[in-house]
């Protein structure tokens, strides 16, 4: 069975087991990094939201030999698990004085991205881009959040620059930073598991930081709060390394002279290559925060 063929298969079967009035619809969704998925909907009657499913992944298991009733249920089971019952009125998106004091930023690899970038206002630093998005809520639940496009700029008469300035005040207020010793971060971890050893000690000499923000979603942003690394750095007495380890956090080394730069664009590299999807993917590359200037450099 081609994938043409499985999606539609799919999409017949939901069609028989949901009532006629559901819309079911597959779309081609971009996520980060230009990477392009086919993102099943459902819109029962009465209801304005639906679950995403992604295709992609189920056909992969049906080349590896699932049986597709069996992916079928899963599909079904997915979107009835996850299936709002309400509406939700977004005509706010629609007014200014509704939405800026929710524009937030988030950041992106240039590169990657450079589809996407020719509708979004965004500015580049380094080889990274800040895009704007508009908060709609953030909860235990989950974070969801609105792409603010090019066109949303005429239909609110702002610039990109009123974007930034509202997004570089609203971030830090709406998604505050977490910043930890990697060694509290490990063993908050091993705890959890239950397999803290007793013997389980970190090496002070070479300390490491955690750098995100509360919710653990997208909180790379949080190495451009102001003033963020500068405070910091001061505190540490120190220029830093900050090795980009998903777009949802940041690694913080101290910097020290006989510090292996090339080792630690490996590691990027490494970490990247093997333990990241390509849709989690920030940059292959160190970036270094001068205490003097203030500045960030590749």
């Amino acid at each position: 069975m081609t994938y043409q063929e499985f999606k539609q298969h799919i999409v017949t079967g939901l069609q028989q087991d949901f009532p006629p009035a559901a819309r079911i619809s597959i779309q081609d969704i971009i996520k980060n990094n230009d990477i392009h998925l086919d993102g099943l909907t459902v819109f029962s009657e009465g209801c304005n939201i639906s679950p995403t499913i992604y295709l992609n992944y189920y056909y992969s298991q049906y080349e590896k030999g699932r049986p597709l009733p069996e992916i079928y249920r899963d599909i079904r089971d997915a979107y009835q698990e996850n299936s709002p019952n309400i509406n939700i009125d977004i005509s706010f998106f629609t007014v200014y004085s509704k939405v800026k004091s929710r524009i937030i930023f988030k950041l992106i690899n240039y590169q990657r991205n450079r589809e996407l970038l020719k509708n979004v206002p965004h500015f580049r630093i380094l080889d990274l881009a800040v895009v704007f998005h508009c908060l709609v809520k953030t909860d235990d639940a989950g974070t969801a959040t609105i792409l603010i496009q090019n066109r949303h700029l005429s239909l609110w008469d702002i610039t990109r620059d009123d974007l930034y300035a509202l997004a570089i005040a609203n971030t830090p207020k709406l998604l505050p930073y977490d910043l930890r010793n990697m060694s509290d971060v490990l063993k908050e971890l091993l705890c959890e598991e239950k397999s803290f050893p007793a013997e389980f000690s970190t090496n002070d000499a070479f300390p490491m930081y955690l750098l995100s923000n509360r919710s653990k979603l997208h909180g790379s942003a949080c190495m451009l709060y102001p003033n963020l690394l500068s405070d910091f750095s001061n505190r540490l007495k120190s220029d830093l390394y900050l090795l980009p380890s998903s777009i949802h956090e940041i690694l913080i080394i101290p910097a020290a002279p006989n510090t292996a730069c090339g080792e630690l664009s490996d590691m990027v590299r490494e970490v990247n290559a093997t333990q990241l999807s390509r849709e989690e993917i920030l940059s292959d590359h160190v970036y270094y925060f001068s205490r003097e200037t203030g500045k960030l450099s590749l």
